[in-house]
């Protein structure tokens, strides 16, 4: 009896280890790994007001060339680190890849004297519920995603955005 019990425990240890085994090497696959998106993911489509009057909708540039959003604010020091860098980038590869700076839950006022003081000149949406940014998952403000010419998102990327991420996303 006690050859069976022993039995028994043996292979519920072992069923248990095999278990846990199996969930270690299956969860990386199931989550991307940090930046990156699964394979064509499509991007959600969005129509937000423009700063400055008129809309901006995601489709409108779809088949046309890749995009970048970036979810920021006015008040983030992170974002104004970012700003003037990607503003370089954006002036250099325009015509290649097209820069939305989202601007999540703020008064247009405030955004545009922003966007004037620093010399932003890519179109911003205002996100004034951040249905937007809740739709893309975004967990904060210096947030950007990565969308292809085809309309998939090919990475994220929490934080500051670099010229090689304009280069890869027009390579794509």
């Amino acid at each position: 009896m006690n050859k069976i019990i022993i039995g028994i425990g043996v292979a519920a240890v072992l069923g248990i280890g095999a278990f846990a085994l199996t969930r270690s090497t299956e969860a990386p696959n199931s989550q991307p790994s940090a930046g990156a998106a699964p394979a064509a993911t499509p991007a959600p489509d969005f129509s937000l007001q423009k700063l400055g009057g008129g809309t901006i909708a995601l489709a409108d540039y779809k088949g046309k060339k890749p995009v970048i959003l970036d979810f920021w604010a006015t008040w983030c020091p992170n974002c104004a680190r970012d700003i003037p860098h990607q503003e370089a980038w954006y002036e250099k590869y325009k015509d290649k890849v097209e820069v939305i700076g989202v601007d999540l839950q703020e008064d247009p006022s405030v955004v545009a004297r922003t966007v004037s003081d620093r010399g932003m000149t890519y179109p911003i949406a205002l996100d004034p519920q951040g249905t937007t940014a809740q739709t893309y998952g975004v967990p904060g403000t210096n947030y950007h995603v990565l969308i292809d010419k085809n309309g998939n998102i090919v990475k994220t990327i929490p934080g500051d955005i670099s010229e090689q991420d304009f280069l890869s996303l027009i390579n794509s």
